[in-house]
């Protein structure tokens, strides 16, 4: 099993980074593919773990998927019907699996769909009620039954009205793709208006879909026909961005992130901001200039527009290097400070209370030996680790490479001391 070694501290890092195709913009494009009756290409995939398997969850399904890394791309081909049985043993690790739910259910409605609980991130309570209650709008109805949730209807998807209960990013995506071949229309108020969701619903309407905004966070979907063939270039990642932003900000260095649309951190760069560092953005790319007066800050995580709660353990690892009393309120996920205990070892002063969390900013991060628990707690210790005095060993890095594409590699280049070992 791999782990990182980092040596700290690395101060005043310098360099340019090329942000990659975004994981949560890709897989949900991927498990749309199944909609389609020939063929998809999709453009700027980053291969990441999480992507690797969900091309393996769409071959075991009955499609083609062809590969093209250095060209960054992606060719899903649909020629027969596919299977409709979603193994456990290819979403137990990856929470997008669960996509495959809403794309099988529009594609065979009158067929009974059987799919594996997922996996991914171990955050709190993920459920699926909300999807199966959306689908359950549509005339679908489901149970549990080792592990799996069956779903079929009768007289086939039939379009009426849903407001989801909270906003929810994998909930929207899945019932607007079960939504796509309804009978008349399909009403969905409160969804996400994450960019990842938006570029769904673009890719869906270039194909041939018919889904409309009636306000900010309601929408109607007329059901088509048929979809044929797709084609759509991947956004930048955003979380990825805001994570090397962070290198160059714990640094106190100047790091530019490229091929990322700045309106889609429009909340993380007030924070940091308001912390003290200087932001230049441009129409493709954000710099992060290091000012010497850094003042804590609060934040409250929530919905798109607001604080991604996918940047906050990242946030976290900063703020434990900005002296004085920051705070952290986590709106989404119950378990999302996993990487706190970590940062602790290192000499941070995080305390935890529910959703809460007090961070005392510190001069000095010691080096420790850590574990990485998720995706995100991943590059959160990889942050504490560069700016630790000493050499830290991060275990379990596997979850971090579910989400950042040649991760090693990029920091290297931009002159962090790290390196990797069995």
């Amino acid at each position: 099993m791999r782990r990182f070694i980092i040596k700290g501290p690395n101060k005043d890092i310098r360099g340019e980074v090329n942000i990659s195709g975004a994981k949560n913009c890709c897989l949900p494009l991927m498990a749309a593919s199944i909609l389609f009756k020939n063929k998809v290409i999709l453009k700027n995939v980053p291969f990441v773990k999480d992507v690797h398997t969900m091309k393996d969850l769409l071959v075991s399904l009955g499609a083609k998927v062809d590969l093209s890394e250095s060209k960054k791309m992606i060719t899903i081909t649909n020629k027969k019907n596919h299977k409709l049985v979603v193994p456990y043993n290819l979403v137990s690790t990856m929470r997008a699996g669960v996509l495959t739910m809403g794309s099988l259910l529009a594609r065979y409605p009158q067929k009974k769909i059987k799919v594996a609980l997922g996996g991914g991130c171990a955050l709190g309570i993920r459920d699926t009620n909300w999807h199966l209650a959306g689908f359950k709008s549509l005339g679908a109805k489901n149970n549990l039954d080792k592990g799996y949730v069956n779903i079929s209807t009768t007289k086939g998807l039939i379009g009426s009205k849903y407001k989801f209960p909270k906003v929810t990013v994998t909930g929207t995506s899945n019932l607007i793709m079960a939504s796509i071949f309804v009978k008349g229309s399909h009403y969905i108020k409160n969804i996400s208006i994450e960019p990842e969701v938006i570029e769904l619903i673009k890719f869906l309407n270039q194909s041939g879909a018919d889904i409309k905004f009636l306000g900010k966070r309601s929408i109607k979907i007329t059901g088509v026909k048929e979809l044929i063939n797709g084609n759509h270039n991947i956004i930048g990642d955003r979380i990825e961005a805001f994570s090397y932003l962070c290198v160059g900000a714990i640094t106190r260095g100047k790091i530019k992130t490229n091929y990322i649309n700045p309106k889609y951190l429009k909340s993380e760069l007030e924070i940091l901001k308001k912390v003290g560092f200087g932001i230049e953005t441009k129409n493709n790319s954000i710099e992060i200039n290091s000012k010497k007066k850094l003042k804590p800050v609060n934040i409250k995580t929530g919905p798109y527009p607001n604080f991604a709660t996918d940047n906050m353990p990242i946030i976290l690892a900063l703020l434990t290097t900005i002296k004085g009393k920051s705070k952290i309120e986590e709106t989404i996920f119950s378990n999302r400070f996993m990487a706190a205990p970590e940062l602790n070892r290192m000499g941070a002063k995080i305390n935890i209370k529910k959703n809460k969390a007090v961070i005392i900013g510190q001069k000095k991060l010691k080096s420790a030996d850590c574990i990485s628990s998720d995706l995100r707690s991943t590059f959160s210790i990889i942050l504490g680790a560069i700016a630790a005095n000493g050499s830290s060993t991060i275990s379990r890095i596997y979850h971090g490479l579910r989400g950042y594409y040649n991760l090693e590699i990029k920091l290297k280049q931009i002159g962090i001391k790290i390196k990797s070992k069995k």
